[in-house]
């Protein structure tokens, strides 16, 4: 059968799963890629329970353009504010907010304190959050995610992207070429990633 990319993900993680209650950074060829990658992951924790808030610059977003991937608009909170402080302020009170499961935060800009005070808020609260284009240095996970171009077999509306998990504490590096396919995502396959690989020629 064809398996989900969210069964080969948990099976890469260290205790079958995405860890909660802490910070993950998402990259992307381009935001938009990372934007539908960490909305697929922020669906999956709210089947549990809270709200999503969303963190970003000036309305960037046409936000109905996440609901396929699991963000429906009464499990949503938008919050968009034009100066860098006050985005890494609301993403701080959001993730200190014991009724959210789940933030999404576009941040142009984050040093070590921020990302630290992000990271024991997180554990605080139990809220998970995902940083779109942010690179933090406190991150439990990061991933870059690529659109490729469609494989021969799979229809041209179906999406395609290249996940890679470039690192995970505890874990170890990962790749996996999927579709979005259906509500939802599909492994089309997987292997190794460059760094692991290296990695294992060293050993």
């Amino acid at each position: 059968r064809t398996l989900s990319i969210s069964e080969a993900i948990d099976a890469a993680l260290p205790g079958g799963g995405l860890p909660l209650g802490c910070v993950h950074e998402v990259q992307g060829s381009r935001l938009a890629c990372a934007a539908a990658f960490a909305a697929i992951l922020a669906g999956r924790i709210l089947r549990k329970g809270g709200q999503a808030v969303w963190v970003g610059p000036e309305r960037c977003w046409h936000l109905p353009g996440l609901l396929p991937y699991g963000l429906t608009p009464e499990k949503l909170v938008y919050v968009w504010a034009r100066r860098a402080e006050d985005q890494a302020w609301a993403a701080l009170e959001a993730l200190r907010c014991r009724q959210v499961g789940a933030v999404l935060a576009t941040i142009r800009q984050a040093d070590l304190t921020l990302c630290r005070r992000w990271q024991l808020a997180a554990e605080e609260s139990g809220a998970t959050a995902f940083l779109l284009g942010t690179k933090s240095a406190s991150a439990i996970t990061r991933w870059h995610i690529h659109s490729v171009r469609t494989p021969r077999g799979v229809e041209l509306d179906e999406a395609c992207w290249r996940v890679d998990l470039a690192y995970c504490r505890g874990g170890q590096p990962a790749q996996w070429l999927t579709r979005w396919r259906g509500g939802q995502l599909e492994l089309l396959a997987a292997r190794p990633s460059q760094r692991a690989e290296a990695q294992t020629q060293q050993a």
